[in-house]
């Protein structure tokens, strides 16, 4: 039995593809130990792994930076570099005490989570890498043509936050004496071992990566979480999904878009509302229509009866929605999940609208298509095929097992020849 410790970065979209793959190496015989913030506790535990607490960033000293989370809209992969940056400083004193004492055999840590790399580096504990989201790499991220046609104008406009990056860097390296960090790797943090929740069907430019990627599908278990939403409120007959998740949030307008053109339609419209939209604003809803916050829905439950999904191409609503053959509607909000749009409208499962494409016309035109062609369905359920064929948690515990056993055995070898 080994002692593994899972670092995350307090997304439901980064811990709950991991919960899976917590269960499965718990079954394995590993005891588990995540670390998270309180919200997640519950749940972690009842999968029958030990949790402890993060330090809450807001009662770390700032005095030696600003966090560059009061001014970042976060709206785009370089915005997340000064930032995961900063808060790599805060969390790697009182965590590298903590997991020292743990003493564990190896640490997972999600791509976003920095600090997990340099515990890592520091303690010289073997690290895999958990990717929830698209997998990105030099390859894949500097040679995409999307990026190159925007890189330069992004670079210039972006100069402010490489200056940050490079400030809290440097702090890094002169209060914990950690290697230099490239800007690209803040948000990668690539190991020998990188675990993908992804199939290769769904992962932009899947050719571009080697072999210590493995692309094994979602690894999601049962949630342990009851949802106070009665599904007798479905009605018989075509349900849209509108969610954009627990964080992203793409503008009153939007939702006010959705409501002009499905209000009048022979479907019901079951529509999440991102946690920083007031329904005040919305106006009359129309009858047709259920709207609720954010996180109270029972999803995967509801995707079964669901017959479009618009949401916004992130990794896991994709995954769940190929899952049970749903056809998608996805309005990118990042450049990553602009990537995995793509593919779902590649693969015939549905088709990307970009934020600023949105008005009646373009986003009616979208649904009625998919609504009226079966295709979208039948190869949305191709990829759900492609989800459950991957390998899932099964084939991750096996590569982590396995690449573990191969570094004991190089180590039992040195010992040997010395």
């Amino acid at each position: 039995m080994s002692r593994v410790t899972f670092l995350n970065i307090s997304s439901p979209g980064h811990v709950y593809p991991t919960l899976g793959l917590v269960v499965e190496l718990i079954n394995r015989g590993e005891k588990v130990t995540y670390y998270e913030t309180p919200n997640f506790q519950a749940e972690i535990e009842a999968l029958g792994a030990s949790f402890r607490c993060n330090p809450p960033l807001g009662q770390i000293d700032t005095t030696q930076a600003v966090s560059p989370a009061q001014e970042t809209e976060y709206d785009r992969q370089f915005n997340l570099v000064p930032a995961l940056t900063w808060i790599a400083g805060q969390m790697l004193s009182p965590l590298l005490e903590s997991i020292r004492e743990e003493q564990p055999d190896y640490i997972i840590h999600d791509s976003l989570c920095l600090w997990g790399k340099l515990i890592a580096q520091i303690l010289n504990i073997p690290a895999i890498n958990s990717i929830a989201t698209a997998a990105f790499c030099h390859r894949s991220f500097y040679e995409c043509p999307i990026l190159q046609d925007k890189l330069p104008n992004l670079l210039s406009e972006e100069s402010f936050r490489m200056k940050e990056f490079r400030k809290y860097e440097r702090i890094l390296r002169e209060t914990d004496g950690v290697p230099p960090i490239e800007p690209l790797e803040t948000f990668t943090n690539p190991e020998p071992l990188n675990i993908c929740y992804l199939p290769r069907e769904l992962q932009p430019y899947v050719n571009k990566f080697d072999s210590s990627f493995h692309f094994v599908g979602p690894c999601n278990p049962t949630r342990a979480v009851n949802f106070d939403f009665s599904l007798e409120q479905l009605q018989p007959g075509k349900l849209i999904l509108i969610s954009f998740g627990t964080f992203h949030d793409p503008g009153i307008n939007f939702y006010k878009t959705c409501l002009e053109v499905f209000g009048d339609m022979d479907v019901q419209v079951l529509l999440v509302l991102s946690p920083t939209t007031d329904r005040n604003l919305l106006g009359d809803i129309p009858a047709n229509f259920i709207v609720v916050p954010t996180g109270t829905i029972p999803q995967l439950e509801i995707l079964q009866r669901t017959t479009l999904f618009i949401n916004h191409g992130a990794g896991g609503g994709i995954r769940e929605g190929a899952w049970y053959s749903v056809p998608m509607i996805p309005v990118p909000q990042t450049y990553e999940q602009q990537l995995i749009s793509l593919r779902v409208q590649e693969e015939g499962a549905g088709i990307m609208i970009l934020p600023d494409e949105v008005n009646p016309q373009r986003l009616r035109q979208a649904a009625q298509q998919i609504l009226n062609d079966p295709s979208f369905g039948v190869n949305s359920g191709r990829l759900g095929d492609a989800c459950r064929t991957a390998g899932g948690a099964k084939l991750a515990a096996d590569e982590i097992l396995q690449y573990m056993d191969g570094l004991k055995n190089q180590s039992n070898q040195k010992l040997i020849n010395t």
